[in-house]
């Protein structure tokens, strides 16, 4: 009779005992594949930002630029202001969208610009610095208005909707405010200033792709943008350090600036994606080598350590310390606590207690008993001798027979 005999495989480590062993391994994985995402997440294509003329989405402007294009006005957007490169003021339309990352050194090259201005969700400091004598404020009742005013362009449109905010004249303000609601809100102002206009569309997605097709927005955006032959569109970049910058000759107005403040930008182009790559590292490096905190896990000693080995230790850690003081009170605690236990005095018992009932069994003045017990920390060294010469002859007194 044949017997069978089954063999099995030696079980390998697991997944969790493998990471542990090959931890750059992970490391390494991990920033690969935030190295991978970061890749294509940087370089879609799509245009996600708010009002920009790439933007398809529900609050870019990419409509509103094909219809100016396929009408003849050339549309350019720029990501900086020193990159609008405007050539002729005179026949240009500088779009300034969301001036809100402005700093105050850009508002001042765009209030010295020359030619005509259309700013779409301003900022109240780019409104102060033009000298508009207009106030941002919230619109929150989206109601339909008309244009109620002599703008050609606004009552073009005949009524818009108020949509997020809205744009308030001051007393001292020479804006022509238009599609007013009951309470002095206008969602679009123009103001005359010489030979520059400037129209400020308060209520800014009425030009989005979402409500471009609603009421007079898209008769009132193409007549807004389109009074020249070219768009220089500009949405604020709180990374954009430039200033704006023009050309074109003395006689029609339109003269560049004498000075050029140099903010240039000492970025390169990759140092966002660098510093995110790097923040990452960090990050997975620290949950690497983070302390695991859970509950104590009492393990036993390799080896086994002597009380006497012990002791001496711990003395000498109190004497690098010069922790006479700590020292001489556990001591103290350690003679009571022994000598209360011979005596039979509880641990709940007051110091009058045992001092009492020490003084009585070494026939002592309570007194000098409570200054051994509990009398003040030793100063030094030769105190703290002291203070163990008293413990051990007091001790011995209460554990003779």
């Amino acid at each position: 009779m044949s017997t069978t005999e089954l063999h099995h495989a030696t079980q390998g480590p697991g997944v969790v005992a493998s990471a542990r062993r090959r931890p750059l391994a992970i490391v390494a994985a991990v920033l690969f594949v935030a190295l991978i995402a970061t890749l294509v997440w940087t370089s879609r294509p799509e245009d996600y930002v708010t009002l920009s003329t790439g933007n398809a989405s529900e609050d870019g402007t990419r409509a509103i630029a094909q219809i100016l294009r396929a009408q003849g006005v050339d549309v350019r957007q720029s990501d900086t202001l020193a990159g609008a490169r405007v050539t002729s003021p005179a026949t240009s339309t500088l779009v300034i969208a969301d001036s809100t990352f402005l700093a105050d050194y850009q508002r001042d090259s765009i209030a010295e610009y020359p030619g005509d201005l259309v700013l779409v969700r301003p900022s109240q400091e780019l409104l102060d610095d033009l000298d508009t004598g207009l106030r941002v404020t919230w619109s929150l009742d989206q109601e339909i208005v008309p244009a109620q005013c002599s703008d050609p362009d606004a009552q073009a449109a005949g009524e818009v909707q108020q949509l997020e905010e809205a744009v308030i004249a001051g007393a001292r303000s020479t804006a022509e405010t238009c599609f007013e609601n009951g309470d002095g809100e206008a969602a679009y102002a123009v103001i005359d200033q010489g030979e520059r206009r400037i129209a400020v569309l308060a209520s800014w997605p009425t030009i989005t792709n979402e409500h471009l097709d609603e009421r007079g927005h898209a008769a009132l955006g193409l007549r807004m943008l389109g009074r020249h032959p070219t768009v220089i569109w500009y949405v604020g970049d709180p990374f954009d350090p430039s200033t704006l910058t023009w050309s074109g000759s003395g006689d029609d107005g339109a003269a560049p600036p004498s000075e050029l403040v140099a903010n240039p930008d000492f970025l390169p182009p990759a140092f966002g994606p660098v510093m995110f790559m790097l923040g990452m590292t960090v990050a997975v490096a620290a949950l690497w080598r983070a302390r695991r905190f859970g509950r104590l896990v009492r393990e036993p000693l390799p080896v086994e350590v002597r009380a006497s080995e012990a002791t001496r230790g711990r003395a000498r850690l109190y004497r690098r310390a010069q922790a006479s003081g700590r020292a001489a009170a556990a001591m103290r605690a350690r003679a009571a606590m022994r000598m209360g236990r011979r005596l039979g005095v509880p641990r709940s018992a007051g110091s009058e207690a045992l001092v009492s009932a020490v003084a009585r069994a070494a026939q002592r003045d309570p007194r000098d008993v409570h200054r051994i017990l509990y009398g003040d920390a030793p100063a030094g060294d030769a105190a703290f001798m002291s203070v163990i010469d008293e413990l051990d002859t007091l001790e011995s007194e209460v554990h003779r027979p």
